[in-house]
């Protein structure tokens, strides 16, 4: 079934009731893919409901949860290392259907952008049953709320970088490296995420042997990664 809500507080009242057995449906390319953690469950379509704009406001940069990867890549008010994250999506088809809020509401350890929005500092908009609030993107990423996120919010002006490793363009990332403005983050397959403002928080990831590598290589990847700033 495919719930058709007509307003954000709609959708989040049903994800409430039903929080087992639903998932919200932007871009689709996870929910809709073969082997989808989504199979089975039914959808709360949030298109039409949040916006897909990208802007600037009151000093801020302000994008959309429904703006695809590829906005970000095309947009002249996106940092740069924003845009390299999120051309970690090689298929030019994906990116442009994969929502922002998609990719970091699925909290994947292997997110094409959420290393580098943890290291801009970016925070969340997010429409929750007590109404609207605002969260750092490494606090939501960390918890197992389902609010609908409305906007990604950061400092237009930031700079930094993004460093991916993985088997192949089109294949999970093992890991994924980022720093901007003396904030480190790092995401690794298997192992979750760690922020913070030493170079150092590769140590305090448990690193697994899996199909994206070895833990020994994927520990010694997120050591040199910052050792040698990208």
């Amino acid at each position: 079934m495919i719930y058709k809500p007509t307003t954000v507080r709609e959708a989040v009242a049903l994800r409430a009731e039903h929080p087992d057995d639903t998932v919200y449906l932007a871009g689709g390319t996870d929910d809709l893919r073969l082997g989808s953690e989504a199979a089975g469950k039914d959808l709360i379509d949030i298109n039409g409901l949040v916006s897909d704009k990208i802007e600037e406001k009151d000093g801020k940069l302000v994008i959309g949860a429904l703006c695809t990867l590829q906005d970000l890549v095309d947009s002249p008010l996106v940092p740069a290392f924003l845009k390299d994250a999120a051309k970690f999506c090689a298929s030019f088809e994906k990116r442009n259907a994969a929502t922002v809020g998609g990719n970091l509401a699925l909290r994947r350890d292997d997110s094409y952008l959420a290393a580098a929005m943890c290291a801009a500092e970016a925070t969340l908009l997010l429409a929750t049953a007590e109404g609207e609030k605002e969260r750092p993107v490494a606090e939501f990423l960390k918890c197992g709320c389902t609010p609908v996120i409305e906007a990604v919010i950061l400092d237009p002006a930031r700079t930094g970088w993004v460093k991916r490793f993985g088997n192949t363009a089109a294949s999970h990332a093992a890991l994924i490296a980022a720093q901007s403005g003396g904030v480190c983050a790092l995401t690794v397959h298997g192992s979750g995420l760690a922020v913070g403002s030493s170079p150092d928080i590769w140590e305090t990831l448990e690193y697994q042997d899996d199909l994206t590598g070895g833990a020994d290589y994927k520990k010694y990847l997120a050591k040199i990664v910052f050792e040698q700033g990208r």
